[in-house]
């Protein structure tokens, strides 16, 4: 039997759908500002010009250049752009298929396709049977007999 509903409805059309991708875009902003950083400080590790920075998501979000002065620009858009963006990308959809999937098994309390199997004809003509003996010779389609 199904689950009843256990959440409150919505009190206002689209507010649960703004308030997800709310969520998700300052989720998918700070995913990207670490990964930013991160790939950042590994570029400047790898042309072996600066120490690594300290972390600031912020900085490495907005102003790369400015937290990495001596990378070259092309390295800039490679390390602390491009990098991130295609991580932060492959992070968000495997986020939503994972909470697609999760969406997906909840129940609203309707009856689905294999709840209903047991109440189509052929189930409910065996089920007959096997309840009265006496109505194996019969045939189960509309008013006619064997």
């Amino acid at each position: 039997m199904p689950s009843p509903r256990t959440r409150a409805p919505s009190t206002a059309t689209g507010t649960d759908a703004l308030l997800y991708l709310l969520f998700g875009v300052l989720g998918a902003a700070l995913i990207f500002g670490c990964l930013a950083w991160l790939t950042g400080n590994l570029t400047n590790a790898l042309a072996g010009t600066d120490p690594w920075a300290p972390f600031s998501a912020t900085h490495a979000l907005l102003h790369p250049s400015a937290l990495w002065p001596h990378l070259s620009p092309t390295a800039v858009l490679i390390g602390a752009r491009i990098v991130p963006g295609l991580l932060t990308a492959a992070i968000a959809a495997a986020g939503a298929v994972l909470w697609l999937r999760m969406r997906s098994t909840s129940r609203t309390g309707l009856a689905r396709k294999t709840d209903l199997a047991p109440l189509l004809g052929k189930e409910i003509a065996v089920k007959a049977r096997s309840l009265r003996p006496s109505l194996n010779g019969r045939s189960w389609k509309r008013h006619r007999l064997r």
